[in-house]
């Protein structure tokens, strides 16, 4: 009896100091893998370089520039001042590009006859090369060629398609960069809500004393 009891004393020691042993592995490999996993977070950022977010603030457009239509019809910019006005950058030897442009095509054929509208797909590339791909014929899109002519550096982006939206006001409000569905019912409604903004900027004197310019033509915006 004696035998037995030292057995199951000797086992439940043996079996409390395998648990204690476990443990202490266990909370050993944890902070062996902690330390690497914290150490090569460390190392990634290090070595690792962000791009801050891409945050657009509404700016100015640039209407002194000239363009080419069809037949080789020279456009001035000018004449879309005071107009809500879908500027688009594209080229033929862009997919993304001609892969959205039916939808131009079909947000342009909506605004047809609103003269308070006007959408341009505009293209550095020469006359000849934009006026003869035939996908960007086929689109129905308004096309334009830059045709040697400079774009101005507030319409440059950091790739194409892209797209600025510019108010009554002449204020750049929106730019997309990628291609997109441009005669969704939430783009026309959207547009639609920027042609019934107040087309002239309200006086200084119409706004409580102590506002700045800029709280004045935030104020029209709204």
């Amino acid at each position: 009896m004696t035998s037995f009891k030292s057995w199951i004393i000797n086992g439940a020691v043996f079996a409390a100091g395998f648990a204690a042993a476990m443990t202490y592995s266990v909370w050993f490999l944890y902070h062996i893998h902690f330390f690497h996993s914290s150490n090569s977070v460390s190392k990634a950022a290090a070595y690792s370089y962000f791009q801050p977010p891409y945050l657009f603030a509404p700016q100015p457009a640039v209407f002194e520039f000239v363009a080419v239509g069809q037949n080789a019809t020279p456009i001035k910019f000018e004449q879309f001042r005071g107009r809500v006005v879908i500027l688009n950058i594209w080229a033929t030897s862009c997919g993304p590009c001609l892969a959205e442009m039916p939808s131009l095509g079909k947000l342009a054929a909506h605004y047809s006859t609103n003269s308070n509208v006007a959408v341009i797909c505009l293209s550095a590339e020469s006359a000849a090369t934009v006026f003869k791909n035939r996908l960007a014929r086929d689109s129905k899109a308004p096309l334009f060629s830059l045709d040697g002519h400079s774009l101005p550096d507030v319409f440059q982006s950091r790739a194409i398609p892209a797209t600025f939206v510019i108010d009554t006001h002449g204020m750049i409000i929106n730019e997309y960069v990628g291609a997109a569905d441009w005669s969704d019912p939430s783009v026309i409604k959207f547009i639609d809500s920027l042609t019934q903004r107040p087309h002239k900027l309200p006086e200084l004197t119409a706004v409580g004393a102590g506002r700045s310019a800029v709280a004045v033509h935030a104020a029209s915006r709204r």
